[in-house]
């Protein structure tokens, strides 16, 4: 098949060609238009060192060292996973009613898993240019979709918070543990000789550093930031979705190369007979 050949096809059958292009292009602006509006809100954030309220770095005295506040691509990835995790997202579910807000009939589970799969398709997580998370909502509702949005960072940032301290309370009751059980041993110990004279100091020694690990660890269970925001959720200016001139113009030119293609078929066919 040669290109003369397809412009013949287009000449003789450009007034079909238009009628088609021109009514599949009305239909869908229409459809297009009888859309509810979705707006898209944007946060960006980015994890902090999760070092920064370590007990390390809380009482270090020497500061030679070059510390960095903001954490690495590993913590960023962390943050992304708590953000984007079943358990946020039922939370979010139910603090917003967004069953109600989808205008989902159903009830129970079911009406809780196309909840979930309706925010899960109007939520995306992404890292920009500088390696920053960046998370997008789209919503009918542009101040909903804002504050959702800022929710979800607000979350992301306790919860990091909560398990990092979490960890160390594992520690530190390891270490009160230890310490009673020292001090216990210590406390059994009435002898004068030279041997357990010797222990007791070294059970004396053990308890002192027990408990400045033990104010360390203390100190380092706080609330300094997991992450920083970059920028909130802001309700959107203008709306998202649908775009129209977009959406029209596709179809149109699908719908060109469609006709154009079920057009050349029988000339195709009578010229290979």
């Amino acid at each position: 098949m040669n290109v003369d050949f397809v412009f013949e096809i287009i000449g003789r059958r450009s007034k079909q060609l238009l009628i088609i292009v021109l009514a599949t292009a009305v239909a869908t602006c229409m459809i297009l238009l009888l859309q509810r509006p979705v707006y898209k809100s944007e946060a960006v954030y980015t994890a902090a060192n999760p070092n920064m309220g370590d007990r390390s770095n809380i009482y270090r005295n020497q500061f030679w060292e070059q510390y960095f506040y903001y954490g690495s691509e590993i913590d960023n990835d962390r943050l992304m996973a708590i953000s984007q995790s079943e358990e946020m997202l039922r939370w979010l579910a139910d603090s917003f009613q967004l069953r109600a807000h989808y205008r989902i009939t159903d009830t129970g589970n079911a009406g809780a898993y196309k909840t979930l799969l309706q925010l899960k398709e109007n939520l995306r997580f992404s890292k920009n240019e500088f390696g920053h998370v960046k998370m997008m909502i789209w919503d009918e509702d542009k101040n909903l979709a804002a504050a959702i949005g800022n929710t979800i960072v607000a979350q992301t940032h306790l919860r990091a918070i909560s398990f990092a301290n979490n960890m160390k309370q594992v520690i530190l009751n390891k270490l009160k543990t230890e310490y009673q059980t020292q001090r216990d041993s210590l406390m059994m110990l009435t002898g004068t000789d030279e041997l357990t004279t010797a222990r007791k100091k070294s059970l004396t020694d053990q308890l002192i550093e027990k408990e400045q690990l033990i104010q360390q660890f203390n100190t380092s269970i706080n609330d300094v930031p997991s992450l920083f925001v970059i920028q909130s959720a802001l309700p959107a200016l203008k709306k998202d979705k649908p775009n129209i001139v977009q959406g029209t113009l596709i179809a149109a030119v699908a719908s060109f190369l469609f006709a154009l293609l079920l057009l050349l078929i029988p000339g195709i066919r009578s010229r290979i007979s």
